[in-house]
C-alpha cells in the first residue's frame, strides 16, 4: 500500500515578476531587503502568497523591518500538559503571522503554580512587556500584580480563564457558563448507564472552572433533576490526580453515568476508564488533542467539548497589538467570546 504525492510546480520569479508587472530585478531588491517602496513591496507580497511563492515569510519580513517593535509575553501552566503546550505554540504563531505589526513574542511556562510564583513572575515580564497574557488562577496577590503593572501602562490580559482584577485589561476565551451547559447536556442525553454525575476540576480557583461547574449544575437541574451531581473532586491540575480521582469515584460510586473533567488531568481520567473492568461511565473532556482523539476514536471519551486555539490566540494578539496602539489613558475592557468546538468519534477524522 502507498500514498500517491503530487508534486507541485515551484513558482520561479521570473513568474512572479511576470504576474506582479514588474521586473525581476525589482522582484530579486524585494527579496534581498534592498531599497524598495513599501507600496511595491506589499504589492509583490500580495502577488506572491496568491501564487504559493517560496518566499513569501522572507517577503513579509523584510516589509515588517521598518515596524516598531511590539513585545508580547504569555504566561501559562506546564509545558508538559497538552493543552498549555499547545496554546503557547498558537500564541507565538499568531504573533509571528502579524503582516501589519513587527511582533517579539515570548511564553514563561511555569511548572509551579504557587500564585506568589506567578505574581513575582508577572512583575518581571512586565519590565520588558508592551502587553502580557496570563492563564491563571484568580488569587489576590496575582490580581495585586495585575494592578500595578496596569498603573504602569502595562497591559495585562487574561486567556482561557479570567481573573477579579479590575486592572487586567480584557479577556479573551470562551464562554465557560455555556460551556458547562454543552456537557451537561451530553451527560443528560447520551445513553444513560447510571443516574450519579461527577466533575472533576482542576483547582476551584480557576473562574473558567468555577463557571463550568456552575453551568453543569445549573442545566441538569433544569433538565434532568432525576440526576444527582456529586461533590466536585479536586484534580490539582495533574494527571495523577485525575487518574486517583476517577478510579476512586468508580469504585465508590457504580451507577455513574458521566464524568465531566473541567480542567487539567484528561490523559489521567482516560488512563483510568482504560482500565477498569465492566460498564463505565461516559466521559466528557473540555480539551482536544492527539491523546483525546485517540480516546475519541477508541469510545473511551464520549465527547471533547474544547478550545479554537488558532482563533482564540489570533484574536488575543489582535487585542493585545490595539492596547499597546491606543490610549493608554482611556482604555475599556475589551472582553472577546470565541466559540468553542465539539468533536466525537465520528467527526475528527
Amino acid at each position: 500500500m502507498f500514498q500517491k504525492v503530487s508534486k507541485m510546480k515551484r513558482v520561479t520569479i521570473a513568474e512572479l515578476a511576470k504576474e506582479a508587472g514588474v521586473s525581476v530585478s525589482t522582484v530579486n531588491r524585494v527579496l534581498s531587503g534592498r531599497q524598495v517602496r513599501g507600496d511595491m513591496v506589499q504589492h509583490v507580497l500580495t502577488v506572491a502568497e496568491r501564487l504559493g511563492f517560496y518566499g513569501t515569510a522572507t517577503i513579509r519580513s523584510h516589509l515588517k523591518g521598518d515596524l516598531p517593535l511590539k513585545r508580547l509575553g504569555m504566561i501559562v501552566q506546564q509545558e508538559s500538559m497538552p493543552f498549555h503546550k499547545e496554546l503557547g505554540l498558537r500564541f507565538r504563531e499568531a504573533s509571528n503571522d502579524r503582516a501589519d505589526s513587527r511582533v517579539a513574542a515570548h511564553v514563561e511556562h511555569i511548572e509551579d503554580l504557587d500564585p506568589l510564583i506567578v505574581a513575582n513572575t508577572l512583575r518581571k515580564l512586565g519590565e520588558t512587556f508592551d502587553a502580557i497574557a496570563i492563564t491563571s488562577a484568580d488569587h489576590p496577590l496575582i490580581n495585586r500584580a495585575v494592578d500595578e503593572l496596569a498603573g504602569k501602562g502595562v497591559a495585562v490580559f487574561t486567556a482561557v480563564s479570567d481573573i477579579s482584577s479590575s486592572g487586567r485589561a480584557g479577556y479573551v476565551g470562551l464562554d465557560n457558563r455555556k460551556f458547562g451547559r454543552a456537557a451537561a447536556w451530553f451527560a443528560d442525553n447520551l445513553q444513560r448507564k447510571g443516574n450519579e454525575a461527577a466533575i472533576l476540576m482542576g483547582t476551584h480557583r480557576h473562574v473558567c472552572q468555577e463557571q463550568r461547574e456552575m453551568g453543569f449544575r445549573s442545566y441538569l437541574r433544569e433538565h434532568a433533576r432525576s440526576l444527582k451531581v456529586l461533590e466536585a473532586v479536586t484534580t490539582h491540575e495533574t494527571d495523577l490526580g485525575a487518574y486517583d480521582a476517577t478510579s476512586d469515584l468508580l469504585r465508590r460510586h457504580p451507577n455513574l453515568t458521566a464524568i465531566y473533567v473541567t480542567g487539567g488531568g484528561i490523559r489521567g481520567a482516560i488512563r483510568a476508564i482504560r482500565e477498569a473492568e465492566g460498564k463505565v461511565p461516559h466521559l466528557i473532556s473540555c480539551e482536544l488533542n492527539e491523546e483525546t482523539g485517540q480516546a475519541l476514536v477508541e469510545g473511551t471519551l464520549a465527547v471533547a467539548l474544547s478550545h479554537p486555539m488558532a482563533d482564540l490566540t489570533e484574536k488575543l494578539v489582535a487585542a493585545m497589538l490595539e492596547a499597546i496602539e491606543g490610549d493608554r489613558s482611556d482604555r475599556g475592557r475589551a472582553e472577546i467570546i470565541v466559540p468553542f468546538v465539539t468533536s466525537t468519534a465520528e467527526s475528527i477524522f
